[in-house]
């Protein structure tokens, strides 16, 4: 009888130190400062990156859906009620938007993300230029208008942030070997 209450306390002190070995892990998980990366195509890979570059004090995910407008970006993105300032979501689309001449309606969806979710904070990437197109094609001047129209829309927003994106024109003269 005594042997069978010795181990029942043994397992009972091994059920609540496991117990608190959880609730430790719980607790480190709940400081750290996530990262939510939402967007297109070009959003494809950022979110490693961004991982790669960043201590253990990020947790960082990522969310692509490729060939969809913002309207589908902004709606099927999940964000978690528990982020707070410390926390940032980075929203990448708008191609689709552009090159369907939808940037109003894509800057609309944008903004109402924003507005709802303002217990964090936003990181927005504007539309890059289009090199693979001619030097000027109503392509890039709407790229340009929504770049103009998202800055200004969002600028009245303390939370966020829209980070111009460079990327390097690729000669279309390219050799196959």
């Amino acid at each position: 009888m005594a042997w069978e209450s010795m181990g029942a306390h043994k397992l009972k002190m091994k059920n609540e130190s496991r117990d608190n070995v959880q609730r430790a892990k719980n607790k480190n998980m709940e400081k750290k400062h996530k990262i939510i990366v939402n967007g297109d195509s070009h959003a494809q890979g950022c979110a490693v990156e961004i991982k790669l570059n960043l201590d253990e004090g990020f947790k960082v995910q990522g969310f692509v859906n490729p060939i969809t407008g913002l309207s589908t970006i902004t709606t099927s993105a999940k964000i978690d009620i528990h982020l707070s300032k410390q926390d940032v979501v980075v929203v990448w689309g708008g191609p689709k938007d552009v090159a369907k001449n939808e940037t109003k309606n894509g800057t609309n969806c944008v903004q109402r993300f924003v507005k709802t979710n303002n217990h964090t904070t936003f990181i927005l990437m504007d539309v890059p230029h289009r090199y693979d197109l001619e030097q000027t094609p109503c392509v890039n001047k709407e790229v340009e208008k929504y770049n103009r129209r998202i800055r200004k829309h969002i600028k009245v927003f303390e939370n966020t942030e829209v980070i111009k994106v460079y990327l390097e024109e690729v000669s279309q003269n390219m050799v196959s070997i």
